[in-house]
């Protein structure tokens, strides 16, 4: 039998064996070569590093000088520090999130920049509005998951804005007149801020029944995953009500109104004949309000903006039932990572959901009793105007109206002239 002889011309690298407490030889020697080949690069990337996030082991350098590959990370990590901060505070958390993914230097060089990044977005980037419903105790204690946080609330407002500018004055693609684009434009920006802080406070309503009930002390014995009803939160609610920009509370409030106009709507079937009915089965029935009052609170203006997004109904259904699901631990297999997306972190809370009863409050009690407690004749929160438009409200039921401070509603698409009807648009 002939021997085929293998060229070597590269040392093979083996495997780090961490656990097992001992090296190869051959990893030994090729580390070593590594440090013989490129030492101005290590310097630098060692140099960077203590400067940014301090003394670093002698691993994690190995690592990083490993990567090391080309003239510009070198030219890149001779530069100051404050020259850093300045190159990536003009770019945008997308642009950010896309240069950590790039390699490994520079996820390092943005982590390290991090919190001199927060502080320059906290200061010159934010607008009030997000400042005054997310505050920071001081700009030094904003980190990087703060502008993160901000910008998945950010993107959900402006998703869900434009679904909602879709549904009253249709699809803006679609539009082909300019008149009508600068008419979307306008009710768009008009509802950007609005829908950021209903955004708000379904978090807040939402931060506060799962603080209510998980991490409560139960007998063993009380094993099963429940969804209950409760009443209202009044209390809770006015307070973060209080929060808000007092000329705004009803105009947040309208907004959310409007929001669930829609996104009834949205879950109501449209009328078909005898074989549509029959071949839809279960969901030829409208949503009930247990089911959107979990979806609302638990998912927040982020899902109901994706809800919205799905073209027919009948992904609408399955949208909503997905999402019900996903979150029981007896149907699902990644519940935990769908709690976690919700702000359920810490792993024994997480524990504790197979055996949590969860009280959702009712779809007529969430923030309309805190509004009703503020029209009481002997409140002066409110003028006396603003009590009469109220109660016009309430029976006309048309909140857009009122929002965008014209009758919107007769240049809007058929679908939308009434909210409250029984009859669904005759759009998919």
């Amino acid at each position: 039998m002939r021997k085929i002889a293998i060229p070597m011309d590269k040392p093979l690298a083996l495997p780090d064996r961490g656990r097992s407490g001992y090296r190869s030889a051959a990893a030994a020697v090729v580390e070593k070569g590594i440090k013989r080949k490129r030492p101005s690069y290590r310097k630098a990337a060692v140099r960077l590093l203590a400067s940014l996030r301090g003394a670093r082991t002698d691993v994690w350098n190995e690592q990083l000088s490993s990567s090391l590959s080309s003239p510009f990370f070198e030219a890149l990590l001779r530069l100051p520090n404050e020259l850093h901060v300045l190159i990536l505070s003009q770019l945008s958390i997308s642009d950010l999130l896309a240069l950590r993914r790039t390699c490994r230097i520079l996820n390092v060089l943005v982590v390290g920049s991090a919190p001199s990044l927060s502080r320059f977005w906290v200061k010159h980037r934010m607008g009030s509005l997000h400042l005054r419903l997310y505050p920071t105790v001081r700009p030094m204690d904003a980190d990087f998951q703060y502008l993160l946080a901000m910008r998945r609330r950010h993107i959900a407002s402006i998703r869900l804005s434009r679904q909602l500018a879709n549904s009253l004055l249709g699809d803006v693609q679609d539009l082909v007149d300019s008149r009508q684009k600068q008419l979307w434009t306008s009710v768009y920006e008009k509802m950007m801020p609005l829908v950021f802080g209903v955004g708000y406070f379904l978090e807040e309503h939402r931060r506060a029944v799962l603080d209510r009930d998980l991490g409560q002390i139960r007998p063993r014995s009380h094993i099963g995953y429940d969804i209950c009803t409760t009443g209202s939160m009044t209390d809770h609610d006015m307070k973060t009500m209080k929060r808000m920009d007092a000329p705004l509370r009803l105009q947040y409030y309208y907004m959310y109104c409007f929001m669930l106009q829609v996104l009834k709507r949205k879950l109501r079937p449209c009328r078909t004949r005898t074989v549509g009915n029959f071949l839809r089965g279960w969901s030829n029935h409208p949503a009930c309000s247990e089911d959107i009052a979990f979806f609302l609170i638990l998912g927040g203006i982020g899902q109901v903006a994706k809800l919205l997004a799905c073209p027919t109904y009948a992904d609408r259904r399955r949208h909503l039932h997905a999402y019900i699901t996903h979150l029981s631990p007896h149907a699902s297999k990644c519940w935990r990572a769908h709690w976690k997306d919700i702000g359920v972190i810490s792993p024994a809370l997480l524990d504790d959901i197979p055996c949590t009863s969860i009280g959702i409050t009712q779809l007529d009690q969430i923030w309309a009793p805190v509004i009703e407690e503020l029209m009481k004749p002997e409140k002066h929160t409110l003028t006396a105007a603003e009590k009469l438009r109220y109660n016009e409200l309430q029976g006309s039921r048309k909140y857009i109206n009122e929002i965008i401070g014209y009758d919107i509603l007769q240049l809007s698409t058929p679908g939308c002239i009434d909210m409250e009807d029984e009859v669904e648009d005759r759009r998919p």
